[in-house]
C-alpha cells in the first residue's frame, strides 16, 4: 500500500507526529542547550513545528488540493494551528483536573489534548487552509 492511499486523517496524524518531534527537539535544544527562556524557546519551536506540518500536509496529506499561493496558505495554517491550541489546552486542563489522582495524569491529559487539537486542526486544514473552490462547492 502506498502512503498516498492512506486516509487523509492518518496522513495528517503522521505529519503531526513528525511536527511533534520537531517541536520537542527544537524546544529542548533552545531551552536546555542554548539557555533561551522557556517561552521564547516554545514560540520558536512552535513556529518551526507548524511550518514543518504545513509543508508535510501540503506535499502529502492535501497534495491533490494545493493551488493557493504558498505564503497565503502558510499564514492560514499558522492561524489554524494557533486556534487549535485552544481546544488542545482546554481538554488538557479538564483532563488533568479529572485525572488528578492518577499516576500518569499529565501524560494522559497530554494525549487527550493533542487529539482535540488534531481534530480541530484537521477540520480547519481540510475545510479552510487547503480547501479549493471545487472542494468547498462540492461540500455545500
Amino acid at each position: 500500500m502506498r502512503i498516498s492511499t492512506f486516509p487523509h486523517i492518518l496522513l495528517f496524524a503522521f505529519v503531526g507526529s513528525v511536527g511533534f518531534v520537531v517541536d520537542a527537539t527544537i524546544f529542548a535544544l533552545l531551552f536546555e542547550l542554548m539557555g533561551i527562556t522557556a517561552l521564547k524557546a516554545r514560540i520558536i519551536a512552535f513556529i518551526c513545528a507548524a511550518t514543518t506540518t504545513w509543508v508535510g500536509n501540503r506535499v502529502l496529506t492535501f497534495k491533490h488540493r494545493v493551488r493557493t499561493p504558498r505564503l497565503t496558505q502558510w499564514k492560514k495554517f499558522m492561524v489554524a494551528s494557533c486556534f487549535s491550541a485552544l481546544p488542545n489546552l482546554l481538554v488538557f486542563k479538564i483532563s488533568l483536573e479529572l485525572l488528578a489522582e492518577t499516576q500518569f495524569a499529565p501524560y494522559i491529559a497530554l494525549i487527550f489534548g493533542v487529539l482535540a487539537g488534531m481534530i480541530s486542526n484537521y477540520t480547519l486544514s481540510s475545510h479552510w487552509v487547503f480547501a479549493t473552490k471545487k472542494n468547498v462547492q462540492s461540500e455545500i
